[in-house]
């Protein structure tokens, strides 16, 4: 019957469609309505996706050849830059930053002609410097004037000689030296950091304490339960080489002080670990061992000794470590510096 409807006339044909459709026509049209949308919103999707391809594609290219284009704009400027490596010349002006050992302290360094001036960025307080080149590498510091706090006998020491310094390695940010007293012959006394730049977070190293007043230390109520310890340093009255005085280092880098005939210091030490106590005078030096625990009190006994010895010196140095009895026997029979 289906059949037979294709070979009816034209006109009889459309009659026929027309009653077969006539109840559906409505159905028909949503489904016709539903499937062009669909194709208009994938075809829709499909653009979308191809101009966000075609964006980010090209932007990503026009980044990398913004990037190409400012690497090699600055090349010259690095290959300059590379070429003109700092070197000590170019250590004799300008201005440094010094963050010592064992100190939360921060010192601006100026370096100007024959002059240094440092001030202490916390304190306010200042101290000029004489300044003289010894070579390329190497300078001499002469203490002018200043009201950094220091004791007398450091400032007489500082008045009698001179500080000479070798720069040993520079780097981008700084540079590396060591310090010795009158002739960079004679043994270093510490190596040290300068800086070329400010830093934006120093940290504090505090090693070493100076207790003026011992008495404090009953005030504190020091017992085997303190988070420090006490370190009891003197050196015995003596007639020969008593003018002879030499500073002391706690492990060979922070001054303690300069020790003179009959006189005691004491020092907390605020880190635990093994560490050595030394002297130096000219070429000479003498140390010992102390293993720091926190609660404990240790003596450390400094000498000289007239004689001819090696190196055709007339003195050597002694350190050494005794015991809590003996020491403070012998701490009381000299002079407390404070």
């Amino acid at each position: 019957m289906a059949t037979a409807t294709w070979f009816a006339p034209a006109s009889q044909q459309k009659v026929i469609w027309k009653r077969k459709h006539k109840h559906r026509p409505l159905r028909y049209n949503i489904k016709i309505l539903l499937w062009a949308g669909f194709f208009a919103g994938v075809s829709i999707l499909h653009l979308i996706i191809y101009i966000l391809y075609f964006v980010m594609t090209n932007a990503l290219k026009l980044t990398i050849a913004i990037r190409i284009f400012f690497a090699l704009s600055l090349l010259p400027f690095v290959s300059y830059t590379q070429d003109k490596s700092i070197g000590c010349k170019d250590l004799k002006s300008g201005f440094f930053h010094s963050y010592p050992k064992n100190s939360a302290d921060h010192y601006i360094c100026r370096r100007e002609d024959n002059r240094q001036y440092e001030s202490n960025a916390i304190t306010g307080d200042s101290i000029i410097w004489e300044i003289k080149w010894l070579d390329d590498c190497t300078y001499s510091l002469k203490y002018i004037s200043g009201n950094i706090k220091m004791s007398d006998e450091s400032l007489t020491m500082l008045q009698k000689h001179k500080l000479v310094f070798q720069i040993e390695s520079i780097k981008e940010d700084y540079y590396v030296f060591t310090g010795h007293l009158d002739k960079a012959s004679n043994k270093a006394f510490n190596k040290d950091t300068l800086w070329l730049s400010e830093k934006i977070n120093p940290v504090s190293n505090e090693l070493v304490k100076f207790v003026p007043d011992p008495n404090t230390l009953k005030k504190d109520k020091f017992s085997d339960t303190s988070k420090y310890a006490v370190l009891y340093l003197f050196r015995p009255g003596k007639l020969t080489n008593s003018l002879g005085n030499y500073p002391v280092f706690f492990n060979d880098e922070v001054a303690l002080c300069i020790l003179q005939n009959n006189s005691g210091y004491v020092f907390k030490i605020l880190k635990e670990g093994t560490y050595s106590v030394k002297s130096k005078l000219n070429k000479d030096e003498a140390s010992t061992k102390l293993d720091i625990k926190f609660g404990k009190t240790y003596y450390v006994k400094s000498m000289i000794h007239w004689g001819i010895y090696k190196g055709l010196n007339n003195f050597k140095l002694e350190m050494a470590v005794i015991d809590r009895q003996q020491g403070k026997t012998e701490f009381a029979e000299v002079i407390l510096n404070k």
